[in-house]
């Protein structure tokens, strides 16, 4: 299994509705996910992918960090069409690094089961969700019960022969302004593919900021331990298109 996170550590400057965008600041949010990823020691292995360009010199000490505690983890770094983020959206950046992940990453290259994580957050239980999911399935997670409309894409999971064979081209199809974000595009594909997806067997707890809005992710315990109930009946995973 490896886990893929996404990372823009140094955005164009002409990339909208970005409330994070000094490089120095996300950079060094991208650094602390990484490190408590690795601190969490999940049973698999880590990718992290930059489309921005910024190089992979400075990753040197995580990289230290993660041989140190025997995890396996790999750095990559490409520039991205940042044209063509500015045309269809955020979304399709981070569809154009998950494409670039499969089709570079040597970590990647003979795995068949993935997890994506959208970088600078933190998943503080990944290695309870690493640990019971079901590589033969697809997960997706709604956002809240408000949107049940659209699938959560700072974490998902799947086999990647899925990923490739249904999403891997996917997001050429974002256009952020009509309101087509990538959020909707996989749900598309998963409801017009009739592929059956489910929610993660255990509610993911996340924290960060967003760097769109710049809203913080938090949680509370004990509701997350009543979400957890309720994924066991896929409460979370049920979509339904507007």
């Amino acid at each position: 299994m490896v886990i893929i996170v996404t990372g823009t550590i140094s955005p164009s400057k002409d990339v909208m509705n970005l409330v994070l965008t000094d490089y120095k600041d996300r950079f060094e949010q991208y650094i602390l996910c990484l490190r408590k990823m690795i601190e969490a020691k999940p049973a698999a292995k880590i990718v992290f992918c930059d489309n921005s360009g910024f190089g992979t010199d400075d990753f040197a000490e995580i990289l230290r960090l993660a041989k140190e505690r025997n995890v396996e983890m790999e750095v990559l770094s490409f520039e991205g069409d940042s044209a063509a983020v500015l045309k269809h959206g955020k979304g399709y950046g981070e569809g154009e690094i998950m494409k670039y992940v499969l089709e570079n990453s040597k970590l990647a290259e003979n795995d068949d089961y993935l997890i994506k994580i959208t970088g600078r957050l933190i998943v503080d239980n990944i290695a309870d969700i690493v640990k019971k999911v079901d590589r033969r399935r697809i997960y997706f997670n709604i956002p809240n019960i408000h949107r049940k409309d659209i699938y959560d894409t700072r974490l998902y999971a799947m086999p990647i022969s899925v990923f490739k064979g249904y999403f891997i081209e996917e997001y050429c199809k974002v256009d952020d302004d009509r309101g087509y974000i990538l959020e909707c595009v996989y749900r598309d594909a998963v409801l017009s593919n009739k592929l059956t997806s489910h929610n993660f067997p255990c509610y993911p707890r996340i924290v960060g900021q967003s760097g769109s809005g710049g809203g913080r992710y938090e949680y509370t315990e004990w509701k997350s331990r009543i979400r957890d109930a309720l994924s066991i009946l896929n409460f979370y995973g049920r979509v339904c298109k507007k």
